[in-house]
């Protein structure tokens, strides 16, 4: 958690982290979501999903390498459900299969209209549309020299494309006003190293952010007459000076602007760290305070989504088996933000589940991801799917917890000199311990259980204010909770 001086949290965020032995539990904990689902059956390496939906139509782009030695190919590759996920359709060759590499597509949809971006080694940035929601494609276009990661939104018939180049480290923005038949000229817009995530604001077609990556920090930068002009670029990852990399950014039918990103801070561990989440209400005038979203240090690659007044997050984590099983893991905000819910863990499988992806059609979230668990030798991947149902109502953090059997309370909080922990359920009887941290992961309080005691007192009034989590350990599962001590 990042506290700003002067500012005072006052809204509790619960993180309740299970690691369950009874597979039962484990999948009790995804409540609302479908078993995983594999998409594809290549005998090579599928990576890097992305997602967009039109209603029941869900359109997904990934990249492709295979075949032999001497003959390998990467392209990338396009397949639809016309169901909300119950059926697929068949894989359909984007790119040109040649000795060329085509990686790392996005997709964007406007009505039956699918936009399509993708980086190719001589060309840069190629675009391709279906204007007939995937049915025919038309021909391949050109549009970003040089561009190597990209983002596309499409508003209408008004396409957004920015990208950013390898060669100079410089974001560049391209935007087509007549759905992809022709592109104005190519622009500059500052310095970027990768990442980029281009969104409309308020579902209004000239009002446009791009977050992104550069030296290792996470920026922002926003146009509200179309790209004609831009403001300049607003550092986001303000005051996290451990390395910030791969922010994923998100607006809502208001002015808000929602990035997440990974970050070293507080983590021991080389190459993960934590999520970490701020927002503006404001189109990016004004930005509040940045949250840790994550406490076990072992996060990396985030996507988040905004839908009505919720926020779901996806990330992959490595607290499973540290660099030999990453794994899927999932949390919502019903408040846009404000206050988040329990952590589930989506994927437990051999091998790596990473890199995941969402899209959303007001009924169902998709969620995509590449993994592992059908290669013994952990190298050959392929795309896995899973949904949530959202129309059966939300759960938030606390009902999540009774839908567990679990019911744990901490009051008052933000907290004074003492912390009064009560456990109101018999799936805790033989609780080993419990265990106060700090934000940097250093214990600073214990006790011991030694029966089944109701209420527990923590004397706190040694210890300065600032952010806490209080751990739960026992054989079954493991918890914790983030509690804040104040004057």
């Amino acid at each position: 958690m990042r506290r700003y001086e002067g500012a005072i949290i006052v809204l509790v965020c619960i993180t309740i982290i299970y690691s369950f032995t009874n597979s039962s539990f484990f999948l009790n904990a995804q409540a609302g979501w479908t078993e995983d689902r594999r998409l594809t059956y290549f005998f090579g390496y599928s990576y890097d999903p992305r997602a967009a939906c039109n209603g029941d139509t869900v359109h997904l782009v990934w990249w492709e390498h295979y075949g032999v030695s001497g003959n390998l190919r990467e392209e990338v590759f396009y397949k639809r459900s016309t169901d909300a996920g119950e059926t697929w359709g068949e894989d359909v060759l984007l790119s040109v299969e040649d000795a060329q590499t085509s990686a790392l597509p996005q997709v964007s949809v406007a009505g039956h209209a699918v936009h399509v971006v993708w980086f190719e080694d001589d060309y840069g940035l190629l675009y391709r549309r279906s204007i007939d929601g995937g049915e025919t494609w038309g021909a391949i276009d050109s549009i970003v020299p040089g561009g190597v990661h990209s983002s596309i939104c499409a508003v209408g018939d008004t396409i957004y494309v920015c990208g950013v180049t390898g060669a100079t480290g410089d974001l560049l923005f391209k935007r087509s006003v007549n759905g992809g038949n022709n592109w104005q000229s190519l622009q500059t817009i500052a310095a970027a190293h990768d990442s980029p995530t281009l969104r409309n604001i308020s579902n209004n077609v000239l009002s446009i952010v791009i977050s992104y990556e550069y030296t290792p920090e996470i920026y922002n930068v926003r146009s509200l007459d179309g790209g004609e002009t831009w403001f300049d670029s607003q550092l986001v990852s303000e005051g996290i000076a451990s390395g910030s990399q791969m922010p994923a950014m998100d607006t809502n039918d208001s002015t808000d602007i929602h990035i997440t990103w990974y970050d070293y801070e507080y983590s021991p561990y080389p190459w993960t760290g934590d999520i970490f989440y701020r927002s503006s209400r404001d189109s990016g005038t004004t930005w509040e305070e940045i949250d840790s979203l994550t406490v076990m240090h072992r996060a990396v690659a985030s996507d988040i989504l905004a839908e009505n007044n919720n926020l779901h997050l996806v990330w992959e984590d490595d607290r499973n088996g540290f660099n030999d099983n990453f794994e899927i893991y999932y949390r919502m905000s019903t408040d846009l933000g404000q206050s988040w819910g329990v952590e589930q863990r989506l994927t437990d499988a051999v091998n790596w589940s990473r890199r995941p992806a969402l899209a959303c059609d007001g009924q169902y979230l998709h969620l995509f991801w590449f993994d592992l668990r059908d290669d013994p030798s952990n190298i050959v991947g392929e795309i896995y799917y899973k949904r949530k149902d959202l129309s059966s109502g939300i759960v938030t953090g606390r009902e999540s917890l009774m839908v567990l059997g679990s019911k744990i309370d901490v009051f008052p909080n933000p907290f004074t000199t003492v912390v009064r922990l009560q456990i109101t359920d018999d799936r805790y009887e033989g609780l080993a311990s419990i265990r106060l941290y700090d934000v940097s992961g250093k214990e600073v309080m214990v006790y011991e259980v030694t029966d089944r005691a109701k209420q527990i007192i923590f004397d706190t009034k040694d210890l300065p204010c600032g952010v806490y989590f209080l751990a739960l350990e026992a054989a079954s599962c493991s918890g914790l909770m983030k509690v804040i001590k104040v004057e």
